[in-house]
């Protein structure tokens, strides 16, 4: 297969399109397929045997698409795209919000995380917790991230608290909080924290992969499906910016608690979702090729 891989990314926009777009080229080029990367807006479409168009900017079933054999949308804003597969990658996402696509693949199980590399050794959560990871996202903005770093540093002083500082975010870091810069991804800092803050984009799944105390905030509307599903799960601790540290201190002081959430997490999310997608892909695309 030739697979074009569409996606935003950039201020507003973040890192997290690209990173799922690169979890399902990790997997497709594993297979033998052709993908090229390209960053939307797109002024000339590669020929392809389909594409995949993770964008909130840009509609899967877009006339702009017209023509293309098969057509993926990853969505999790439920647009009811008229597509040949939407992928709802969401915990919690369900299938019947997309009606209009010819198959649907909703929920955790199809959670796109980028591979982890095996030398990516989790830290125990029944050890004490001396590092703390915030990740508000890559184009975090207002700050959020550095104002709960800054809080928790300030109550938790015998804790290293970490921030992840993007691209497209606030620069600013708080004194006693140490900046991250992160650019080929975040598995190791994910993997080496105690106890993780995060926002609701692909930081979060990772930090599920990888079986961490999690502490979940909600920054924007289509975050919450993937927060308040996984705390169904008991997944993550959800929490808001005025209780996070309230939140985050409990879970430092429990081993208890810290395990409980840390096994829900990994069961919630297990990282084989780009390969359940690829196979979906391949199957659509055969079909394509060799019509009934």
């Amino acid at each position: 297969m030739n697979i074009v891989l569409l996606f935003d990314e950039g201020p507003g926009a973040g890192l997290g399109h690209r990173r799922r777009m690169e979890a399902l080229a990790a997997e497709l080029t594993r297979r033998g397929c052709e993908c090229v990367l390209v960053p939307l807006p797109v002024t000339h479409m590669p020929a392809s045997d389909a594409i995949v168009v993770d964008s909130y900017r840009v509609r899967g079933d877009d006339r702009a698409f017209a023509g293309v054999p098969v057509i993926v949308a990853v969505d999790d804003l439920e647009r009811d795209l008229a597509v040949d597969l939407v992928v709802d990658p969401s915990p919690g996402a369900i299938g019947a919000a997309h009606r209009r696509a010819r198959r649907v693949l909703a929920g955790a199980a199809y959670a796109l995380v980028p591979p982890l590399d095996a030398r990516v050794i989790e830290v125990g959560v029944d050890e004490p917790v001396t590092r703390i990871l915030v990740t508000t996202g890559a184009a975090d903005a207002d700050g959020v991230g550095a104002r709960v770093a800054g809080e928790l540093a300030s109550h938790l002083p015998d804790v290293e608290v970490r921030l992840v500082v993007g691209p497209w975010g606030a620069t600013d870091v708080p004194s006693g909080v140490v900046p991250v810069h992160a650019p080929d991804g975040l598995a190791p800092e994910i993997a080496a924290a105690g106890v993780v803050v995060t926002a609701g984009g692909v930081a979060l799944l990772e930090a599920c992969v990888l079986g961490r105390p999690i502490v979940a905030l909600a920054l924007a509307a289509n975050q919450r499906q993937a927060v308040y599903g996984l705390e169904r799960e008991g997944a993550v601790i959800v929490a808001t910016t005025h209780t996070v540290t309230d939140a985050v201190i409990a879970l430092v002081n429990s081993e208890t608690r810290r395990f409980a959430v840390a096994t829900a997490a990994r069961r919630s999310v297990n990282g084989d979702g780009a390969s359940r997608v690829v196979d979906m892909l391949e199957q659509l695309t055969s079909q394509a090729a060799c019509p009934r």
